[in-house]
């Protein structure tokens, strides 16, 4: 289970994460930011946008395990799945607290494993950060660290010639493994596409949505009472 969350982590920071750091940039036009300048610009613009949307799907090429994520932020709340081999994750943040749900096949198929399930039963799990099992969990619905693995430091970063992506006018940075076209008129993410094959895709919106709410009390397990 452990090797399953690491796994999830992994696999976004190596198929989508790009370089860059130092400061943002107020400008109408983004397209002539040196590299470092316009990520930290999208930066910017992640960490004070109300609202935003990501949705997108990829392929581990090391070992040929498939991802699709869709999440939604709205302010400090957050709420969507990620699907690992058809394996679905349901996420959930709320009032400070992240939470998941996931079926048999994500315990494993250990009696103990099922044990746990029959005490679970379709309750969301808390996901406490400091969890040593589930703790990795909190980050992806944690908007700081989720954009923080997209935007990582690694390796350089070019640019690549302006096109329309997704019917914005978008400026792109490419790294090794993958190109980040942004909004031209303010650096906003528009979209994260791989560029071995183009299959792996990572989709920005941000549109207006409802805040996610915590479960009721009666809905939740802590699994620090399940006797691990």
């Amino acid at each position: 289970m452990k090797f399953r969350l690491r796994l999830l982590a992994l696999f976004i920071a190596s198929a989508f994460a790009l370089a860059g750091c130092g400061d943002g940039s107020d400008q109408d036009d983004v397209s002539n930011l040196s590299t470092s300048k316009l990520l930290a610009a999208a930066k910017k613009q992640l960490a004070t946008q109300e609202y935003v949307s990501v949705e997108g799907k990829g392929t581990d090429k090391d070992d040929d395990t498939s991802l699709e994520i869709d999440l939604d932020f709205a302010g400090d709340t957050a709420s969507g799945t990620i699907t690992v081999n058809g394996m679905e994750i349901e996420l959930l943040k709320a009032d400070g607290q992240a939470y998941f749900k996931a079926g048999k096949e994500f315990f494993g198929p250990s009696e103990s494993a099922a044990e746990t399930m029959d005490l679970i039963g379709d309750r969301w799990v808390l996901a406490d950060p400091d969890d040593p099992t589930f703790g990795e969990i909190a980050s992806f619905v944690s908007k700081k660290d989720f954009f923080a693995q997209l935007l990582d430091p690694d390796g350089k970063v070019t640019k690549v010639d302006e096109k329309s992506v997704n019917g914005v006018d978008s400026v792109g940075l490419k790294s090794t493994d993958s190109t980040f076209y942004f909004d031209k008129s303010d650096a906003k993410p528009v979209s994260l596409v791989t560029t071995d094959d183009g299959s792996g895709t990572l989709d920005f919106t941000y549109d207006k949505m409802d805040a996610a709410e915590a479960p009721p009390a009666d809905e939740i397990v802590d699994p620090a009472k399940l006797g691990r």
